[in-house]
């Protein structure tokens, strides 16, 4: 059994307790405005386009065997990607890593062996692997099966979803997850249908089923003006509440620029390019609004 990851990133210290190795699932049936991550929505690989490290050699063009590659009119390099098929011979040719392949594919067996170089740091750090993505819900036979390997050897194993998936493929995962992370991006359907691109109704039944099955964090990325009104974090912060003791606390993740250069390496715009990071003080009074409602609350995961 084969999966299509994005990265695996050592050492980390967030996204659960102690040293943590994190792993990022490529493929999301969200379409958030504000993702940061564009490169893992798609469920195949793709090549992104550094320009800045393009010195105009116009190898790639040669090398494309799809003629995927072109120079345009203003001397810059474009790719079609409605006709590029990932081969990756651009990316090998190209001298000056302008040209990047993001996906790769591995095995469970591969991928439980590359963890393991990390194993003594999750045991003095009580840390541990985290599936991230990209959403790991899209993969999710590859996902238990690589989990389960890790809780066959005590390895302490936590996930995040956007919660839009079939009951069945999460409870499948959440059989061998310690910690779930859980994200709710609007409490408003129609709302959530038009920043996502889906609505909420299957993320929040989702969330109540996996809240009596394991501990969860509960994530809300606030984005000014789309959800960071009032109204909609008391929403949230209720629905949360109701959740029971298996509820940890609230995460508010303040809003960031980070995807925006991705966007462009992908040619693709960026429709929040003029949205500002949130305040201090505006996260602040948000957590204080959370922890009126009964719940624990922190800024940042």
């Amino acid at each position: 059994m084969k999966g299509l990851i994005y990265d695996i990133q050592r050492f980390a210290i967030h996204d659960g307790p102690g040293i943590r190795t994190l792993i990022y699932m490529k493929g999301c049936p969200l379409r958030c405005l504000w993702c940061s991550s564009p490169h893992t929505q798609k469920k195949s690989p793709e090549i992104l386009y550094l320009e800045s490290n393009c010195k105009g050699c116009l190898s790639c063009v040669e090398a494309c065997p799809e003629k995927a590659i072109k120079l345009s009119d203003n001397e810059k390099i474009t790719i079609d990607r409605n006709i590029c098929n990932t081969c990756g011979q651009c990316v090998e040719t190209c001298p000056n890593d302008a040209l990047r392949l993001v996906g790769k594919q591995i095995t469970v067996e591969e991928l439980f062996q590359d963890v393991m170089k990390d194993n003594p740091f999750y045991r003095r750090s009580k840390g541990g692997v985290t599936v991230g993505g990209g959403e790991p819900t899209m993969q999710h036979e590859f996902v238990a099966n690589f989990l389960k390997k890790c809780k066959e050897t005590y390895i302490h194993a936590a996930i995040e979803t956007c919660g839009y998936a079939k009951w069945e493929s999460l409870e499948n995962i959440l059989d061998y997850v310690d910690l779930l992370y859980f994200d709710i991006k609007h409490m408003d359907s129609n709302i959530h249908k038009k920043i996502t691109g889906i609505s909420n109704e299957i993320i929040l039944e989702n969330a109540r089923k996996a809240s009596k099955l394991k501990p969860l964090i509960i994530r809300i990325p606030l984005i000014p003006d789309i959800n960071d009104s009032e109204e909609n974090i008391l929403k949230t912060a209720g629905f949360a509440a109701e959740l029971g003791e298996n509820l940890l606390w609230i995460e508010l993740l303040p809003y960031h620029k980070f995807g925006i250069v991705t966007y462009e390496q992908l040619g693709r715009e960026y429709e929040l390019k003029d949205v500002e990071p949130p305040s201090e003080e505006h996260m602040k009074k948000l957590k204080a609004l959370v922890e009126s409602c009964g719940v624990k609350a922190q800024i940042g995961g």
